[in-house]
């Protein structure tokens, strides 16, 4: 229900319930444009992420932020652990169920840019993929120090995941987690995370989406992209390293352009007004060749 969302939440006014399956999606959707674009968040986030973004996006677009299973106020009433072509498959079921035909384009940050590519792999391929630091390299360092620890069938029972989400708001495990991003988040956005963290389902999902990405064999696959790629990396970033994301990216999307820019893992969050001139950018910048339908 819409109602378990806080009033304060970021783009409420256009939260929306959706069913698909044992899938009770929870859906931001705004714009009445002919082109739709997908926004995708990251592990341990929502749609929430979006901020303005959305709203601005939504000016000139069709834009749909869905919380993914596991995360925010979607509800997941079957398997708990979706690997990224699952995740996938349930995004296509989300779009059918919405009667879209297409995402013309698709924006992800961390490992929802990883969710993008695996989807296009399945689907008619989007015009334009933007991925704002790509989780296409090993799991940083932070997933073992903070949370590969959680993972093991004790800890992520439903008893343990609900103690650990009661408990962690009130530690200082949310902010170190956010500060390892060497993102300068202000303490309404911080406190944001620490609302989806109160929830054991989120706390649970953050895990699996993370364990269940296998980037090897992804990228392997990605050759087959022909989507136009656009890559925002930041010099900063602590879960992501822009140096290793370089050499990823030159191997296996030797066609995607590359922009590197100061900032945290999040900086979409910590500058929105830059990362909406980015992104319009992409989106608005014209393929040399006609996308394969």
């Amino acid at each position: 229900m819409i109602s378990e969302i806080p009033e304060d939440w970021p783009n409420r006014s256009f939260s929306r319930k959706v069913q698909t399956g044992d899938l009770s999606w929870h859906v931001q959707i705004a714009g009445n444009g002919p082109i739709h674009v997908l926004l995708l968040h990251g592990t341990g986030s929502s749609a929430h992420t979006w901020g303005e973004l959305f709203t601005e996006l939504a000016k000139k677009y069709t834009v749909i932020a869905p919380d993914l299973p596991g995360h925010g106020f979607t509800r997941n009433l079957g398997a708990k652990n979706l690997n990224l072509d699952a995740l996938a498959t349930k995004l296509s079921e989300l779009r059918e169920a919405l009667h879209i035909e297409y995402f013309d384009h698709i924006i992800g940050h961390s490992a929802g840019a990883t969710l993008a590519l695996s989807y296009t792999l399945q689907n008619k391929q989007a015009k334009t993929i933007v991925g704002l630091n790509p989780s296409l390299i090993s799991l940083p360092s932070f997933y073992h120090r903070f949370v590969a620890p959680f993972l093991n069938p004790i800890v992520t029972s439903s008893f343990f995941t609900a103690v650990l989400a009661d408990l962690l708001p009130h530690t200082k495990m949310i902010d170190s987690l956010i500060d390892s991003t060497n993102t300068n988040l202000n303490t309404e956005k911080r406190n944001r995370y620490k609302t989806l963290f109160k929830n054991a389902d989120h706390l649970n999902g953050s895990m699996s989406f993370m364990a269940g990405t296998d980037i090897p064999g992804l990228l392997e696959q990605c050759k087959k992209i022909q989507s136009k790629l656009t890559f925002i990396l930041t010099e900063d970033d602590g879960w992501i390293p822009a140096q290793a994301l370089q050499q990823v990216i030159k191997q296996y999307f030797a066609q995607a352009k590359v922009i590197e820019i100061k900032g945290g893992h999040m900086f979409h969050e910590a500058n929105e007004k830059y990362a909406i001139e980015l992104i319009e950018a992409a989106l608005l910048e014209e393929r040399r060749e006609p996308c394969p339908q």
